[in-house]
C-alpha cells in the first residue's frame, strides 16, 4: 500500500522531490519505492526526458488503479 501512495504522490507531482516533499520521506526513500513498485511490471511506468520525468500510458492506468485500490482500502478501514 505504501508503494501505491508513494507512486500516486509521483503521478500527481510530476516530481520524486515534490513528492518526498509531501509524504515527508527523503527523495532516496522515494526513489526506491517507486523502483521497487516498477519491478512488479515488465512496462515503465515513469521515464526521465531530459530532466523531466513524465508518467507514460502504462503508468496512467497504473496511477488510476492505485486511486481505486487506495479508495477500497479506505473504505474497508471505516467502521460501520
Amino acid at each position: 500500500m505504501h508503494q501505491l501512495r508513494v507512486f500516486t504522490k509521483v503521478y500527481e507531482h510530476k516530481s520524486i522531490t515534490k513528492a518526498a516533499e509531501e509524504l515527508f520521506l527523503t527523495q532516496p526513500a522515494v526513489s526506491i519505492q517507486l523502483k521497487r513498485l516498477q519491478e512488479q511490471f515488465e512496462i515503465p511506468m515513469t521515464e526521465i526526458i531530459g530532466r523531466q520525468l513524465h508518467i507514460t500510458e502504462f503508468g496512467e492506468r497504473i496511477a488510476q488503479t492505485c486511486y481505486k485500490v487506495l479508495e477500497e482500502a479506505e473504505a474497508i478501514n471505516q467502521p460501520v
